[in-house]
């Protein structure tokens, strides 16, 4: 496959612990962070609502309509600018969150960019590159070109999948009972991702007791490709064709690709979290087989 010449180039960047001080925090500040979650009425949400703007988050999905191979750079996460460029190989047809928008370039240049929601990309897509030294990094990822019309042809819009929760970008986290505050920046409880392309993850967090910058493995413990969703009220049912080692999810078949369930419900109990300054987080419960997750949702700021 030819490397895109006049689209674009991408690159995913693993940050190092200094060049993401929003999302990393030391076991002193962590501390700071910790805030008492505020469970929302309807009356109240309904008044968050009307005093402020797109208030939950607007997750948007795209086909990828042309086979592309990305360029992936990795940063050595003791040592700031050190790092090493590979090549990821999206699919055609694999489905990925993100949005493109018009960037101010220098000199009066406008540059369009298609940027992939953090986090999102599945263990499936990451895999071949992963390595010890990258395993525990965080990225991002943009596209960028002359033409939005370039970008167009290998980014085509589509609808929420089924599978995947609104106004989520897909990362649950177990709701910690036994903490009266939290940060509502940097988890200190295990994850069940849903990946965009259709995959399960539940990874268990490196450090439970303090926020830091290496939460969460870029390998899971555990993943499955999901074969069906079924809608049914605010409940999600998810099949695949073993057990996710981490969820109790149910055995529902002897045989076939759909021999486990794992139901997910929105309990629609919202709850919001103060971002430090003049807002808050909001936050969505769900319930994962038997046991309480969060996500993040949406957020304001005066």
């Amino acid at each position: 496959m030819k490397i895109l010449k006049h689209l674009f180039v991408i690159a995913i960047a693993f940050l190092t612990i200094m060049t993401i001080s929003s999302a990393i925090v030391c076991a002193s500040d962590a501390i700071d962070d910790d805030v008492t979650p505020n469970n929302l009425s309807k009356k109240e949400l309904a008044k968050i609502e009307k005093s402020y703007d797109d208030v939950w988050n607007n997750i948007k999905y795209y086909r990828v309509t042309k086979a592309v191979k990305l360029k992936v750079t990795f940063y050595d996460k003791n040592i700031e600018g050190k790092g090493k460029s590979v090549r990821v190989k999206i699919p055609k047809g694999t489905i990925l969150s993100g949005d493109k928008q018009h960037i101010d370039g220098p000199k009066g240049t406008v540059i369009n960019s298609f940027e992939i929601n953090s986090d999102t990309l599945s263990y499936r897509l990451l895999k071949p590159v992963i390595s010890t030294g990258t395993n525990l990094l965080a990225y991002n990822a943009t596209a960028n070109a002359k033409k939005m019309s370039s970008i167009n042809k290998y980014f085509s819009r589509i609808k929420r999948p089924a599978y995947m929760p609104a106004y989520s970008s897909g990362s649950l986290y177990i709701y910690p009972l036994n903490k009266k505050k939290f940060s509502p920046f940097g988890a200190i409880t295990n994850r069940l991702k849903i990946t965009p392309d259709g995959y399960l993850e539940f990874t268990k967090n490196n450090s439970p007791e303090v926020e830091t910058n290496k939460e969460f493995n870029l390998t899971p413990d555990a993943h499955i490709k999901i074969s069906k969703a079924v809608i049914k009220n605010n409940t999600r049912y998810l099949y695949y064709a073993h057990h996710l080692e981490g969820v109790s999810d149910k055995k529902v078949a002897k045989t076939g690709k759909n021999m486990y369930r794992l139901a997910i419900t929105n309990l629609h109990r919202p709850f919001s979290m103060f971002d430090g300054d003049q807002g808050a987080v909001l936050m969505s419960r769900y319930k994962v087989g038997s046991t309480v997750y969060y996500t993040e949702s949406g957020g304001y700021s005066a």
